[in-house]
Order: structure tokens, then sequence, then C-alpha cells
């Protein structure tokens, strides 16, 4: 007797995801699913909708209609209550590009503050988690260091390890490598690439081609508010079915 095998749920799932500011819809409808352990780049022009879709499957923004699920848990009110955006933003953590650390606290403490406050974890088991992550991420000897005292890159590193600390299901990355100087770029998609390597799903808006082409199991093209085009990233890049798409990745080669 031959069996069905069982279909994941996804990690994160949307149908029909609408979102606008006023009169101006920058989604458009956008229907796509991630499962456990996928590396989806997102590329696509300025003002195309990438960012904002991140912000709305982690629900910093609030979706005008369609459907987002999270790990099976329907997350798609306008309003959801506090304590559901917390659980929600444990399972899917973001890294934004502008690192959002907290100046006045040290390495370790920007670390430790949402696991203790948020996961209600006790002091000493938030110490071993941030010490852990801020090791994953080659900045042991940084943990009782300012912000101001890091590098970009050092700062985006200790960001992810923030998220990490979260233990989410999938983080979010918009635009991570974006405010860094090049010289900088190559330390934070270094420790990208060990977290794809390690199986943890990574969702990132990402002007970096070789990363989505080398990394990505899957690429996903916005433009103008929708997914233009989908898919592998040795298919997408080579042989893009829309012209649209043909257009954006002529303008990157030029430069």
């Amino acid at each position: 007797m031959t069996t069905t095998p069982a279909i994941a749920t996804p990690v994160i799932a949307c149908d029909n995801l609408h979102k606008s500011y006023g009169s101006v819809e920058v989604l458009k409808g956008v229907s796509t699913a991630f499962t456990q352990g996928d590396v989806a780049s997102i590329i696509g022009p300025s003002g195309c909708g990438k960012s904002t879709f991140l912000r709305c499957l982690n629900r910093l923004e609030a979706i005008n209609q369609g459907h987002l699920e999270v790990m099976g848990q329907d997350v798609s009110a306008t309003k959801l209550p506090r304590q559901a955006l917390y659980h929600l933003r444990s399972q899917v953590s973001m890294v934004f590009q502008h690192f959002n650390l907290f100046p006045h606290l040290t390495v370790l403490e920007n670390l430790m503050l949402a696991p203790r406050r948020v996961l209600k974890f006790p002091e000493g088991d938030c110490r071993e988690l941030a010490n852990h992550y801020l090791t994953k991420v080659g900045l042991e000897n940084r943990a009782d260091a300012y912000p101001e005292q890091l590098s970009g890159g050092q700062k985006q590193r200790v960001a992810i390890a923030r998220s990490l600390c979260m233990k989410p299901v999938a983080i979010l990355f918009d635009e991570p490598t974006s405010a860094l100087d090049p010289e900088l770029v190559g330390e934070v998609l270094g420790v990208m690439r060990q977290l794809a390597t390690d199986g943890m799903t990574m969702i990132v808006v990402t002007h970096e081609m070789q990363f989505a082409r080398e990394v990505s199991n899957r690429v996903l093209f916005f433009n103008d508010g929708v997914v233009e085009e989908e898919g592998d990233p040795a298919e997408v890049f080579k042989n893009p079915s829309s012209d649209r798409l043909k257009a954006f990745l002529s303008r990157l080669s030029e430069h």
C-alpha cells in the first residue's frame, strides 16, 4: 500500500495580500508561501513593495485585504492583540537596514532584552543565549561594547544575533547590507550564508544578486506591488520570462 507523503505546513503563507497608504496601493494581491528551510530572495526596483511586504509579514503594518498565516495561525486581522503580536514576532524576527540597536545598552544587554521581556526567560538563560549567538556571528569579544563602538558590519551582525536570541522559525531581512560600506558587506553575507547552511528559514529583500543566485533556493521578482516572477534562482536569472525582469537584470549588469 502506498501512502501520500505529508505536506509540511508553510512557515508563512499569504493569499491575495493588499496594502495601501491612503489612496496609494503598494501591494496589489500577493500570494505565496514559505516552507521550513526556504531561503527566498526578493528582488525588484525601488518602490515596488518589497519592504512593505516584509513589514506586513511581521505585522509591523496592518493588512488592508487578504489572508496571512504564520505556522498555521491566522494573523490577518486588522488589529491583533498585543500578546498575539508578541508571539508572532517571537516566531518571525526581523533584521532592518539600520540595525535599530539601543545605543544606551551594551551589545550583550541589547541581545538579552527581548528574551527577558517577551519570552520571560530567566536572566541567566538570557545571558547564556546572548553569548551563544554572539559567538555564532563572531563577536564574542564585543559583548561589553556599546553600539557606537562598533563598525556598521558589526552592528548588523549584532542585529542578526539579537534576532536569533528569540529562537525564531524564520528571519526577515530588509536589505541588510544596503547601509554598509562595500568592504563590510561580505562579513554580514557570510553570517547569512552560514544561517542558510544551518537550515534557517530566511526571506531576504536584497540588491545582492550574487547572494540571491548562490544562496537562495527561490527568487521572487516584485514589480508594481505584485510578484511578477518566481522560481529557482538559476532559471530566473538565466531565462527570465517577464520583460520587466529582463529589463531590471539588464540595468543591474550595466553597473
